[in-house]
């Protein structure tokens, strides 16, 4: 449960279903396709940042996004940048949309190596992820959200934590329908990008 005392807010957000319902609820609008896959993703994403991203030097990370950046095609139909934490703490930044507006992709680049210093992975993530997991099949089973089976999401958790919290790509019907393509930033860094 999450509490919230002026502008204090106590507890994990990823506990309230309120916040997680929310939050899901604006991706299941516009990515309507989603399957559990790419709900997980989204959580693991939201509770970890970019961590990931230090594994590789900044160099290689950088030339793979300039990269797939310039393959693609400018786009203002897709929204700037997405939440993907129940406080608004981590975003997704649409590599699209961002290339219409006629960004930098050189400061992007920065800010998603500031991103993934700030998000660098915990054993306090994993939990998280579980609690996440865990409001999640709250929220299914209660059938506030109906997509998905509480014996589908059992399922999945089980294997998410057999094989340690991987990183996942999205579903195959959510790259064939959304071809996302995408960089997480940190919310309190987009001043600086915009």
């Amino acid at each position: 449960m999450q509490w919230k005392l002026g502008t204090y807010q106590v507890g994990n957000a990823w506990r309230s279903q309120q916040d997680m319902f929310k939050l899901l609820v604006t991706h299941f609008r516009r990515y309507h396709l989603m399957e559990i896959q790419d709900v997980y993703k989204l959580i693991y994403q939201g509770v970890c940042g970019s961590s990931h991203i230090l594994q590789s030097s900044s160099s290689n990370f950088e030339a793979a996004l300039k990269q797939e950046f310039d393959g693609l095609e400018a786009n203002n139909s897709l929204p700037l940048w997405e939440s993907i934490h129940p406080e608004g703490k981590i975003v997704r930044v649409n590599l699209a949309a961002y290339k219409h507006q006629s960004h930098k992709i050189e400061r992007l680049s920065t800010l998603c190596l500031w991103t993934a210093e700030v998000s660098a992975s915990t054993k306090d993530n994993y939990d998280d992820i579980s609690i996440a997991l865990n409001t999640f099949y709250k929220l299914c089973k209660s059938r506030k959200i109906p997509k998905f089976t509480p014996l589908e999401i059992e399922r999945y958790q089980k294997w998410v934590e057999e094989n340690k919290f991987p990183m996942v790509h999205h579903s195959d019907v959510f790259q064939m329908n959304y071809t996302p393509h995408y960089r997480l930033v940190h919310r309190e860094f987009l001043s600086i990008l915009f």
